[in-house]
Protein backbone atom coordinates (compact mmCIF):
# COMPACT_ATOMS: atom_id res chain seq x y z
CA UNK A 1 0.00 0.00 0.00
CA UNK A 2 1.57 3.46 -0.74
CA UNK A 3 0.06 7.03 -0.19
CA UNK A 4 -0.99 10.05 -2.74
CA UNK A 5 -0.43 13.21 -1.06
CA UNK A 6 -3.46 15.41 -2.41
CA UNK A 7 -2.26 18.94 -0.49
CA UNK A 8 -1.24 20.72 -3.40
CA UNK A 9 -4.89 19.72 -5.10
CA UNK A 10 -7.15 19.00 -2.73
CA UNK A 11 -5.73 20.88 -0.14
CA UNK A 12 -5.79 24.46 -2.15
CA UNK A 13 -9.30 24.40 -1.13
CA UNK A 14 -8.33 25.85 2.50
CA UNK A 15 -6.83 28.96 0.59
CA UNK A 16 -8.52 29.02 -2.45
CA UNK A 17 -7.98 27.30 -5.59
CA UNK A 18 -4.21 26.97 -5.51
CA UNK A 19 -0.98 27.67 -3.48
CA UNK A 20 1.45 30.12 -4.80
CA UNK A 21 4.58 29.70 -5.85
CA UNK A 22 6.26 29.77 -2.81
CA UNK A 23 4.32 27.28 -1.06
CA UNK A 24 3.98 24.67 -4.08
CA UNK A 25 7.98 24.64 -4.10
CA UNK A 26 8.26 24.43 -0.80
CA UNK A 27 5.59 21.40 -0.78
CA UNK A 28 6.97 19.74 -3.43
CA UNK A 29 10.83 20.20 -1.94
CA UNK A 30 9.14 17.83 1.26
CA UNK A 31 7.34 15.28 -0.25
CA UNK A 32 10.02 14.28 -2.43
CA UNK A 33 11.97 14.51 0.14
CA UNK A 34 10.18 12.17 2.27
CA UNK A 35 10.13 9.82 -0.68
CA UNK A 36 6.32 10.27 -1.23
CA UNK A 37 5.69 8.48 -4.49
CA UNK A 38 2.51 10.01 -6.00
CA UNK A 39 1.79 13.40 -5.37
CA UNK A 40 -1.30 15.43 -7.10
CA UNK A 41 -1.12 19.21 -7.88
CA UNK A 42 -2.54 21.90 -9.35
CA UNK A 43 -5.58 23.97 -9.06
CA UNK A 44 -8.14 22.72 -6.53
CA UNK A 45 -10.76 22.34 -9.08
CA UNK A 46 -8.45 20.25 -11.45
CA UNK A 47 -7.02 21.00 -14.82
CA UNK A 48 -8.69 23.65 -17.04
CA UNK A 49 -11.07 25.55 -13.91
CA UNK A 50 -8.77 28.43 -14.46
CA UNK A 51 -9.87 29.46 -17.80
CA UNK A 52 -13.28 27.46 -18.10
CA UNK A 53 -15.02 27.86 -15.30
CA UNK A 54 -12.98 31.19 -13.55
CA UNK A 55 -11.52 29.25 -10.60
CA UNK A 56 -8.51 31.60 -9.94
CA UNK A 57 -5.67 29.89 -8.22
CA UNK A 58 -2.77 31.40 -7.42
CA UNK A 59 -1.12 29.96 -10.68
CA UNK A 60 -2.63 28.56 -13.96
CA UNK A 61 -1.91 25.53 -14.64
CA UNK A 62 1.02 25.74 -17.42
CA UNK A 63 2.83 27.77 -14.34
CA UNK A 64 1.81 24.75 -12.08
CA UNK A 65 3.25 22.46 -14.50
CA UNK A 66 6.35 24.46 -14.96
CA UNK A 67 7.23 24.28 -11.46
CA UNK A 68 6.91 20.77 -11.29
CA UNK A 69 9.72 19.79 -13.43
CA UNK A 70 12.59 19.60 -11.44
CA UNK A 71 10.54 16.86 -9.24
CA UNK A 72 9.45 14.90 -12.53
CA UNK A 73 12.28 12.09 -11.45
CA UNK A 74 11.69 12.02 -8.05
CA UNK A 75 7.83 11.30 -7.95
CA UNK A 76 5.34 10.19 -10.18
CA UNK A 77 3.33 13.77 -10.40
CA UNK A 78 0.18 14.51 -11.84
CA UNK A 79 -3.10 16.60 -11.59
CA UNK A 80 -7.01 16.20 -11.61
CA UNK A 81 -8.98 16.67 -14.64
CA UNK A 82 -12.80 16.70 -13.44
CA UNK A 83 -14.06 14.86 -17.16
CA UNK A 84 -16.57 17.92 -17.34
CA UNK A 85 -13.88 20.45 -17.97
CA UNK A 86 -11.99 18.49 -20.52
CA UNK A 87 -10.31 20.20 -23.15
CA UNK A 88 -8.09 17.82 -25.41
CA UNK A 89 -5.25 21.01 -25.39
CA UNK A 90 -5.02 20.70 -21.97
CA UNK A 91 -4.46 17.30 -21.72
CA UNK A 92 -1.46 17.24 -24.26
CA UNK A 93 0.12 20.44 -22.42
CA UNK A 94 -0.15 18.43 -19.56
CA UNK A 95 1.93 15.51 -21.67
CA UNK A 96 4.21 17.72 -23.21
CA UNK A 97 5.27 18.87 -19.65
CA UNK A 98 6.29 15.45 -18.61
CA UNK A 99 3.40 14.94 -15.62
CA UNK A 100 3.20 11.42 -15.32
CA UNK A 101 -0.76 11.24 -14.90
CA UNK A 102 -3.97 12.75 -14.99
CA UNK A 103 -6.22 11.75 -12.35
CA UNK A 104 -10.00 12.00 -14.25
CA UNK A 105 -13.05 12.54 -12.21
CA UNK A 106 -16.57 12.16 -12.61
CA UNK A 107 -19.56 11.08 -10.32
CA UNK A 108 -20.24 7.36 -9.57
CA UNK A 109 -22.19 6.35 -12.48
CA UNK A 110 -21.31 8.74 -15.20
CA UNK A 111 -18.26 6.82 -16.10
CA UNK A 112 -19.39 5.51 -19.29
CA UNK A 113 -19.46 8.95 -20.12
CA UNK A 114 -15.33 9.58 -19.98
CA UNK A 115 -13.82 7.09 -22.09
CA UNK A 116 -12.62 9.45 -25.03
CA UNK A 117 -11.07 11.32 -21.55
CA UNK A 118 -9.23 8.59 -21.06
CA UNK A 119 -8.14 7.74 -24.32
CA UNK A 120 -7.00 11.24 -24.76
CA UNK A 121 -4.83 11.31 -21.86
CA UNK A 122 -3.44 7.52 -22.21
CA UNK A 123 -2.37 9.59 -26.10
CA UNK A 124 -0.35 11.70 -24.47
CA UNK A 125 1.57 9.28 -22.67
CA UNK A 126 0.10 9.89 -19.20
CA UNK A 127 -1.30 7.24 -16.87
CA UNK A 128 -5.10 7.73 -16.61
CA UNK A 129 -6.07 7.64 -13.09
CA UNK A 130 -9.75 7.63 -12.04
CA UNK A 131 -11.90 8.81 -9.24
CA UNK A 132 -14.74 7.72 -8.83
CA UNK A 133 -16.35 11.15 -6.99
CA UNK A 134 -19.23 10.59 -4.69
CA UNK A 135 -19.00 6.54 -4.57
CA UNK A 136 -21.97 6.28 -2.48
CA UNK A 137 -24.60 6.88 -5.12
CA UNK A 138 -23.91 3.52 -5.99
CA UNK A 139 -24.03 0.48 -4.16
CA UNK A 140 -20.56 -1.53 -3.92
CA UNK A 141 -21.37 -3.98 -6.31
CA UNK A 142 -22.45 -1.12 -8.73
CA UNK A 143 -19.27 0.44 -8.22
CA UNK A 144 -17.37 -2.11 -9.17
CA UNK A 145 -19.19 -2.98 -12.09
CA UNK A 146 -18.77 0.82 -13.31
CA UNK A 147 -14.90 0.47 -11.95
CA UNK A 148 -14.42 -2.64 -14.53
CA UNK A 149 -16.11 -0.18 -17.44
CA UNK A 150 -13.16 2.44 -16.91
CA UNK A 151 -11.02 -0.36 -16.86
CA UNK A 152 -11.85 -1.75 -20.33
CA UNK A 153 -11.56 1.55 -21.07
CA UNK A 154 -7.80 2.07 -20.16
CA UNK A 155 -7.92 3.54 -16.40
CA UNK A 156 -4.45 2.48 -14.97
CA UNK A 157 -6.01 2.96 -11.47
CA UNK A 158 -9.46 3.85 -9.68
CA UNK A 159 -10.04 5.64 -6.48
CA UNK A 160 -13.34 5.39 -4.15
CA UNK A 161 -14.00 8.80 -3.21
CA UNK A 162 -15.67 9.59 -0.38
CA UNK A 163 -16.60 13.39 -1.36
CA UNK A 164 -18.71 14.13 1.40
CA UNK A 165 -16.99 12.30 4.03
CA UNK A 166 -20.03 10.09 5.42
CA UNK A 167 -18.69 6.84 4.78
CA UNK A 168 -18.34 4.70 7.74
CA UNK A 169 -15.79 1.99 7.62
CA UNK A 170 -17.66 -1.45 7.15
CA UNK A 171 -19.36 0.38 4.19
CA UNK A 172 -15.14 1.60 3.12
CA UNK A 173 -14.31 -1.86 3.14
CA UNK A 174 -17.28 -3.27 1.42
CA UNK A 175 -16.22 -0.65 -1.41
CA UNK A 176 -12.95 -1.73 -1.52
CA UNK A 177 -13.75 -5.50 -1.65
CA UNK A 178 -15.94 -5.16 -4.27
CA UNK A 179 -13.54 -3.31 -6.28
CA UNK A 180 -10.60 -5.53 -5.86
CA UNK A 181 -12.79 -8.52 -6.67
CA UNK A 182 -13.62 -6.91 -10.41
CA UNK A 183 -10.58 -5.07 -11.53
CA UNK A 184 -6.41 -5.84 -11.82
CA UNK A 185 -5.56 -2.71 -11.34
CA UNK A 186 -4.47 -0.73 -8.22
CA UNK A 187 -7.56 0.45 -5.89
CA UNK A 188 -7.19 3.62 -3.90
CA UNK A 189 -9.25 5.19 -1.60
CA UNK A 190 -10.22 9.13 -0.82
CA UNK A 191 -11.68 9.70 2.80
CA UNK A 192 -12.71 13.11 4.03
CA UNK A 193 -12.80 13.84 7.51
CA UNK A 194 -16.85 15.47 8.07
CA UNK A 195 -17.36 12.47 10.40
CA UNK A 196 -13.94 12.09 12.41
CA UNK A 197 -13.81 8.93 10.33
CA UNK A 198 -10.99 9.54 7.68
CA UNK A 199 -8.19 7.66 9.59
CA UNK A 200 -10.56 4.83 10.87
CA UNK A 201 -11.96 4.66 6.41
CA UNK A 202 -8.22 4.66 5.69
CA UNK A 203 -7.04 2.00 7.75
CA UNK A 204 -10.68 -0.10 6.81
CA UNK A 205 -9.43 0.40 3.17
CA UNK A 206 -6.08 -0.83 3.76
CA UNK A 207 -7.28 -3.98 5.33
CA UNK A 208 -9.32 -4.68 2.68
CA UNK A 209 -6.94 -4.50 0.10
CA UNK A 210 -6.52 -0.87 -1.20
CA UNK A 211 -3.61 -0.32 -3.06
CA UNK A 212 -3.09 3.32 -2.63
CA UNK A 213 -4.64 5.95 -0.10
CA UNK A 214 -4.88 9.62 -0.62
CA UNK A 215 -4.13 12.36 2.24
CA UNK A 216 -3.01 15.75 2.71
CA UNK A 217 -0.62 17.18 5.06
CA UNK A 218 -2.11 18.27 8.38
CA UNK A 219 -5.48 16.69 6.72
CA UNK A 220 -5.77 19.78 4.40
CA UNK A 221 -8.50 19.36 1.87
CA UNK A 222 -11.64 20.41 0.89
CA UNK A 223 -15.12 20.46 3.66
CA UNK A 224 -13.84 19.01 7.04
CA UNK A 225 -10.53 17.89 5.61
CA UNK A 226 -8.60 14.54 4.59
CA UNK A 227 -6.72 11.61 5.87
CA UNK A 228 -3.54 13.51 7.18
CA UNK A 229 -0.28 12.40 5.98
Amino acid sequence: MVIMDCTLRDGANVVGDGFSKELTQVMLDGLTAAHVPIIEMGNAKGLGAYEISGARAALTDLEYMELAQPYLSRAQVGMFLNASRFRSENVAAAGEHGLSFLRVGSAAGDGKKTEEVIACVKKHGMKAFYSQMKAYLLPPEELAEEAALLESFGADEITIMDSAGTMVPEETARYVAALKEKVRVPVGFHGHNNLGMAAANALAAYEAGADIIDCGLLGMARSAGNIAT
